[in-house]
């Protein structure tokens, strides 16, 4: 069954919100905040029985897998599917500071070639290769290239949210 807002148990089936993508660049660059594995990791998830909904902006694709697709919604609807989920996945893009902004759950943020320390928020699990962080974090993404191996792995992903659960597990 899944559980209910921040009633995590071990072996709980939960109800996960993801978003997928950054936003498109300007110059018709890949952006390379952008995490390919979502089918794999999405693939994981389903096999343990997880509920995986993909929150998008327009002209966003969707993730092979996913239970539903929720494209363009206004962000109060947003916000009312984050607050009724048990966690969320992200990209480092807009997700992260809606739900720090809005004060929502924390979640597990999947980083490139950005420092977590400096853009990401401490309460939530920030996931990220250090030796690809990029030499000036205060410029603009138009010219990075895209490195599929600024990425952890899905397996990562998956252990963050295990990590998660035994947490929760063990405080209640």
């Amino acid at each position: 069954t899944t559980v209910g807002r921040g009633q995590l148990e071990k072996g709980s089936k939960m109800r996960i919100v993801i978003a997928a993508w950054a936003a498109r660049m300007p110059n018709g660059a890949r952006n390379a905040k952008n995490f390919t594995k979502w089918p794999e990791l999405v693939a994981m998830l389903n096999a343990e029985g997880h509920e995986v909904i993909q929150v998008a902006g327009q002209n966003e694709e969707r993730v092979e897998g996913v239970a539903m697709f929720l494209q363009g919604f206004p962000l109060e609807k947003l916000e009312e599917v984050l607050r009724d989920c048990d966690t969320w996945i992200s990209v480092d893009s807009w997700m992260p500071h809606f739900c720090a902004t809005m004060r929502l759950k924390t979640g597990i943020v999947i980083w490139s070639q950005s420092d977590p320390r400096i853009w990401g928020y401490k309460h939530n699990i920030n996931l990220h290769k250090p030796e690809f962080l990029r030499e000036y974090q205060y410029s603009h993404w138009f010219d990075v290239s895209y490195n599929e191996d600024a990425f952890v792995g899905p397996e990562a992903v998956m252990d963050a949210l295990h990590g998660r659960l035994a947490l929760a597990a063990s405080s209640s």
